[in-house]
């Protein structure tokens, strides 16, 4: 009876569980559908961000790439559909608070190096519920999925300003071992091979930071600011220089002999960091990424030695000059501002300042020498003369990345430096020198400074095709007066005003046992033919033909070559591109 009662009973169960393999069904089917849907949106948005991301940004002047048209478009060809949405924006990807996750920041008034795509579709939360509705069982449901991604595409370059030292000749080793090892307070002996070797050399800021590590410097390797804020010492920095320098780059170059030349160097400063000749702009989350950039060798050890003194007059010594006349020379050099080398984004930033900026060398010169005009020791100059050289600076514009089939171009605009030449000191005596001497003509000029006027910036452009093209050839920027140092210099003489003074008087006052008789006739004669010689214009023609020869070739046989080894021009600037990193966009976020 009991088991009659039971009949059915296995139905019903059947019944239930098939029902909630039905219900289980459904809902993993409407999970994998809606997984899939929002995977495929997030491929959608992945693609737009990174494709975008290829083409703007960084890589791209600002405001010349829409950059929601280039995603929309990306996104469509990638399966978004009609009903679709998709929001791009640029912006910059940096570390929170914390210092370990990225964020990122939308910030369209500066340069950005990253893109974010947002996609989002509106479909039905549940095919079950939905054909329920169908049939009058419910309402119809509908979700929103929403998939974002965050592509960066990074464009660093490296670039210098005023290096002119690649274009180094036999005339111009003697001059250099005298400016360099003045400044490293040492002895060079170094030939015009070796330094066109170390200026063909590359070092790459990783290797050197591995060999200052190896040297004792406590410095972080996988950090650029660790790198950049190491103290070192400055022998130590230019031997991890040298040995950090590939070496297939100076091949035939004896770096032996440059090891030992560097060894005792004694410079007023003992220790620098990097950070004060290399500049690194770029967000905290892409900083490191500047580790792999290469600076020029020879850049790198000017740099050093006038970081090392800058402040500190030198005295360079050994200087000769094929200038008619010239008896003695002294020259005295001041650093004011030191050179740069600038690595980093391009663009201005929220501020309107240049991100990546590259300054040359600031400078004072002074040149003191003493001339034998007629070299018959009867008329002797004494030359004080001065040159101011303002710093010029080249700033990184923009950077079209390159492909497979283009090259990658960059865009720099440049400012040249401002000279100005002063006179602080002339006079000639005839006839005797020192305290003995006839006359004394002293010269003053109606304008104590002469300025080599500089135009605004300039626009410079570079063709990167590959790694081999780096470091770029120089590109000069000029004033379009062309002036020189040698021009401003004879402009210089030609505002020259000359005053004579007769010294008869104190000739013949100091003659043996007649001086006494002579001394009333040597001040009759100081003012009478005093007198006559500031009128005869003739001889102030003359002399100031003969000064204004001497001026100018001090300028163009002392000042100007010198001014041309620190990476200077008066009026010009020299602008090359050291290093081109462009990779390939990347997710970040």
């Amino acid at each position: 009876m009991f088991g009659k009662r039971q009949r059915g009973a296995i139905g019903v169960l059947a019944a239930l569980t098939l029902l909630l393999v039905l219900i289980c069904m459904a809902l993993v089917v409407d999970t994998g559908r809606l997984y899939l849907e929002q995977r495929k949106l997030q491929r959608v948005a992945d693609m737009a961000a990174l494709e975008s991301a290829t083409q703007s940004g960084m890589c791209a002047a600002p405001g010349s790439v829409d950059v929601q048209a280039l995603a929309l478009a990306s996104a469509r060809r990638n399966g978004l559909p009609d009903d679709g949405r998709l929001v791009a924006g640029l912006g910059d990807v940096d570390l929170d608070a914390s210092g370990r996750q990225r964020v990122f920041r939308a910030a369209n008034t500066s340069w950005n190096d990253s893109v974010r795509v947002v996609a989002s579709r509106t479909v039905p939360s549940s095919l079950l519920l939905n054909v329920a509705a169908v049939f009058g069982a419910g309402t119809p449901t509908q979700v929103t999925l929403q998939a974002q991604a965050v592509a960066r595409r990074q464009a660093l370059a490296g670039l210098s300003a005023g290096s002119g030292l690649l274009r180094l000749d036999s005339t111009s080793s003697p001059l250099l071992n005298a400016l360099l090892g003045g400044l490293l307070g040492t002895t060079l002996n170094l030939d015009v091979v070796t330094y066109q070797g170390i200026a063909g050399a590359n070092v790459n800021l990783l290797a050197l930071g591995e060999q200052l590590q190896a040297a004792g410097v406590d410095l972080d390797l996988g950090s650029v600011d660790s790198l950049l804020d190491a103290d070192v010492g400055v022998a130590q920095l230019l031997q991890a220089a040298i040995d950090a320098a590939d070496a297939s780059q100076v091949a035939g170059v004896n770096l032996a002999l440059l090891r030992s030349a560097l060894a005792s160097i004694k410079v007023p400063s003992a220790n620098l960091s990097l950070g004060q000749i290399i500049s690194v702009v770029a967000p905290d989350s892409a900083r490191d990424a500047a580790l792999g950039a290469d600076v020029n060798l020879l850049d790198l050890l000017m740099a050093t030695a006038l970081v090392a003194n800058k402040e500190h007059a030198l005295a360079i010594p050994g200087l000769t000059l094929n200038v008619p006349g010239v008896t003695s020379l002294t020259v005295k050099l001041r650093v004011i501002s030191p050179p740069t080398i600038a690595i980093g984004y391009p663009g201005k930033n929220a501020n309107g300042q240049w991100r990546t900026l590259a300054n040359s060398v600031q400078v004072a010169l002074n040149a003191v020498a003493d001339v034998d005009l007629l070299k018959l020791g009867l008329v002797n100059a004494h030359v004080d003369l001065g040159a101011t050289v303002a710093q010029g600076y080249a700033a990184l514009d923009s950077v079209t990345c390159g492909g497979a089939w283009n090259a990658s171009r960059v865009a720099v605009k440049a400012q040249p430096g401002v000279a100005a030449v002063a006179l602080n000191d002339l006079s000639v005596k005839l006839l005797g020198n020192g305290q003995a001497y006839l006359a004394k003509v002293s010269v003053n000029t109606s304008k104590g400074t002469v300025a080599l006027e500089a135009p605004g910036e300039q626009a410079l452009t570079f063709d990167i095709a590959s790694p081999a093209d780096l470091p770029s050839a120089v590109q000069r920027v000029q004033s379009p007066l062309g002036a020189s140092l040698a021009a401003g210099i004879a402009s210089l003489s030609q505002n020259l005003q000359l005053s004579v003074e007769l010294n008869t008087q104190g000739l013949l006052c100091k003659a043996p046992l007649v001086g006494w008789l002579l001394c009333p006739l040597g001040k009759l004669l100081d003012g009478v033919v005093g007198g006559l010689v500031n009128s005869l214009a003739d001889l102030t023609s003359l002399l100031t033909q003969a000064l204004a020869s001497v001026l100018a070739s001090l300028g163009s046989q002392l000042i100007d070559p010198l001014l041309q080894l620190l990476g200077i021009q008066t009026g010009t600037l020299d602008v090359r591109i050291i290093d081109l990193r462009t990779p390939g966009a990347a997710l970040v976020i």
